[in-house]
């Protein structure tokens, strides 16, 4: 992809724009120039320069549900940045969008990128957005967990809880194995597919990666953060106790071979309750 000299990127600007084949046919024909104009407004979360909001796109196809991510206000580094190296992943959009092809490659489930595209310039303006496809059937296990708790019997929830915690702690331990790190490794980050409740195993999908990052050095440190998150999240949910954190505790740190596991464990527990102290 080619963006022209610094001159011309600095004083007319450059865009590029990507949809994925599969999702094609079912998006307007001029959805790069209206799509940060949109008026969305279902389920519609906004707050410093960035929006998320639910949007059906409708064709002959059938409709196509999305989450639409728009990035309007972005620091000055990495407008400069974007200006510089047009090719980079400098807006959180475009980040997100490469974070869901690493995860994927790892072998972890996550939604499917529908198109994205990044306007940058002219005189250091940068905005970005990101479509991804909605999770149908699918529900943030924070909020499924107390009503399965409820409407299982305890022999089949106790059965469901091991194969989810041992399916957590697969795709946790997928991503730490490859130094790379959620930074927001909430429970109502992983989605549970419902329509597979009967089938042998739970189907899982992480969502939300636009802070995932990938660190060589003190790996550690973003281990602890990762692990305080779903620690954390843990609590006050129905339907799960400190068994299910200790199960889950041990099956990550048999998968990683982690060494001085118990000096882990209670790095995890302080920065759990930091994040418990600072929500009070």
């Amino acid at each position: 992809m080619t963006h022209g000299p610094l001159w011309k990127r600095l004083v007319r600007g450059t865009r590029w724009v990507w949809s994925a084949q599969r999702y094609r046919d079912a998006l307007p024909a001029d959805l790069d120039a209206t799509v940060m104009a949109l008026d969305a407004r279902d389920r519609l979360h906004a707050k410093q320069g960035r929006s998320t909001a639910r949007v059906v796109f409708h064709s002959p196809a059938g409709p196509l549900p999305v989450y639409l991510k728009r990035h309007y206000r972005l620091p000055w580094r990495d407008r400069v940045a974007a200006v510089l190296q047009p090719n980079g992943r400098h807006s959180p959009a475009s980040a997100e969008w490469a974070h869901l092809e690493r995860a994927r490659a790892l072998g972890i489930a996550v939604p499917d990128a529908v198109a994205a595209g990044e306007r940058i310039g002219p005189w250091g303006e940068l905005q970005s957005y990101l479509l991804v496809a909605e999770l149908t059937g699918c529900e943030a296990l924070n909020e499924v967990l107390p009503t399965l708790v409820a409407s299982l019997t305890p022999t089949r929830f106790a059965a469901f809880k091991r194969a989810l915690i041992a399916e957590m702690a697969d795709i946790t331990s997928r991503l730490h194995q490859a130094r790379a790190f959620h930074k927001d490794l909430y429970l109502c980050h992983f989605f549970l597919d419902l329509s597979r409740l009967n089938e042998a195993g739970p189907k899982l999908t992480l969502i939300d990666l636009h802070r995932m990052g990938e660190h060589r050095w003190w790996a550690d440190r973003w281990r602890w953060k990762d692990l305080g998150q779903l620690l954390y999240s843990t609590h006050g949910v129905a339907g799960i106790d400190d068994r299910d954190r200790v199960r889950f505790w041990t099956l990550y740190r048999r998968k990683l071979g982690l060494r001085r596991p118990r000096w882990h464990r209670r790095m995890v527990r302080l920065k759990a309750a930091r994040y418990l102290a600072h929500n009070r």
